[in-house]
């Protein structure tokens, strides 16, 4: 395989930096793009485990850093789900155009960015897969915080967030911005097939989330795995969740080349 970083322009004149993997043999246009989460980065060890595997199978892979995390520019204190899904179709623009609409895989905030941006963007992607997916970022934080936090936050314009892999100082943006992404409106117009895995062990993002969604939403090929064992993050997890992926596309008919759009 062939790995090539990217240094890609976006708005307000900062820039985002991806990794491309070109694979060995590949088996016609089918890519994976992979989609972090919230303080993590396009290295960590699912985005490269999945990568080495995709491109053993023949698939072109691209992971990327959303700004504030990572080698791209920004800080946590401007970020919000609009820079997100700005960085995201940056990303997805910067694609070559031979190859086919790519399979999402989004980590926790990463799976709300890549299921609105498939609302957005329809035709774009192919199928989602989330894993340990917060379909209902940034909301979440109003359902955690008491009233009184939420002003705090509020009038400072700041707020740690802290956790056993986390210590950040995040903006007050990430709130304001959040409010046009209505959770339900998500789950009752997504329509791309989807696999979700979510551990019960998760203390970051509830299980009971992905269990909702798949109850809520309209459409019909939505599978959910739960792992007994598995915590947030799912690391412990990813050959298994990789060759569960690897069965739920072997079902699926896979385009060999880019429609137009």
């Amino acid at each position: 395989m062939r790995l090539s970083t990217e240094k890609i322009a976006v708005e307000d004149g900062q820039s985002i930096v991806l990794d491309f993997i070109e694979p060995e043999r590949a088996d016609g246009g089918k890519t994976a793009v992979f989609v972090h989460g919230f303080g993590s980065h396009r290295r960590g060890d699912k985005a490269v485990y999945f990568g080495r595997q995709f491109a053993a199978a023949g698939w072109h892979f691209m992971s990327v850093d959303l700004r504030g995390h990572g080698d791209s520019d920004g800080t946590m204190l401007q970020h919000s789900l609009s820079r997100c899904l700005a960085d995201l179709t940056a990303a997805m623009d910067w694609l070559p155009r031979r190859l086919a609409p790519p399979l999402l895989i989004g980590s926790s905030m990463g799976g709300s960015v890549s299921a609105w941006f498939n609302l957005l963007h329809p035709g774009r992607c192919r199928a989602l897969v989330g894993v340990a997916p917060s379909f209902i970022f940034p909301g979440h934080y109003a359902r955690r915080l008491t009233p009184e936090e939420m002003e705090d936050w509020r009038r400072t314009g700041r707020r740690t967030v802290k956790n056993e892999w986390l210590d950040i100082e995040v903006g007050y943006s990430v709130v304001e911005d959040g409010k046009q992404y209505d959770p339900q409106r998500l789950v009752a117009e997504h329509d791309l097939p989807t696999l979700i895995f979510h551990g019960l062990r998760d203390t970051s993002v509830d299980w009971r989330q992905s269990v909702a969604f798949l109850e809520h939403c309209p459409r019909e090929d939505i599978h959910l795995v739960l792992l007994k064992h598995g915590d947030h993050r799912l690391t412990a997890h990813k050959a298994y969740m990789f060759d569960v992926m690897a069965a739920w596309l072997a079902g699926r008919d896979v385009p060999e080349e880019a429609p137009e759009w």
